[in-house]
């Protein structure tokens, strides 16, 4: 055939079906950019963590004073330290660097004989505000230069009263 006198050839045929190459390598892409995608997804949650609790929260230290070191404070059931003042919890991140502090109540509170060996000793608490969340683990330090020891998280969260319920049943170690 000829238009405007040149010769036309027909067209090359097109095969519809694939080799086997073609797909060997397809399949070898996908499994790359799937592999690729689901590794920058399982580093983004790793990372993110959306399920860690990030928000700064207050925590609260409870600490102990025997009996024949308080006098009786300004309300019944009340004591007040004769030896020593109100200590310093100061908190740290894992690298050292100070986070937050809060300073022990001035009076607390004298245990009844439902602490069982606590009975009779003085509980004082601080409160320590904007600690920030999601560390995990932390250091803490009661009176400013003692031994920094770790603590957790979900321990640090626990409220006064879970922690004074506690001591319902703990043992007081033996001097």
């Amino acid at each position: 055939m000829t238009e405007g006198g040149e010769a036309v050839s027909e067209p090359a045929a097109v095969s519809l079906t694939k080799t086997p190459q073609k797909a060997r390598r397809q399949m070898t892409v996908w499994a790359v950019v799937g592999s690729i995608v689901a590794v920058t997804a399982g580093v983004t949650l790793w990372v993110w963590a959306p399920w860690v609790d990030r928000s700064p929260f207050t925590a609260y230290q409870i600490g102990m004073q025997d009996e024949e070191y308080t006098v009786p404070g300004s309300t019944p059931g009340s004591c007040v330290r004769t030896a020593g003042s109100e200590e310093e919890s100061v908190i740290y991140d894992e690298d050292g660097n100070r986070l937050a502090a809060g300073r022990d109540e001035r009076e607390g509170e004298r245990l009844g004989p439902e602490f069982g060996d606590w009975a009779g000793d003085c509980l004082f608490v601080a409160r320590i505000d904007d600690v920030p969340g999601g560390l995990g683990t932390y250091l803490i330090d009661w009176g400013g230069g003692g031994d920094r020891h770790e603590i957790a998280e979900e321990d640090l969260r626990l409220s006064v009263e879970a922690k004074r319920e506690n001591l319902t049943t703990a043992k007081k170690p033996k001097s």
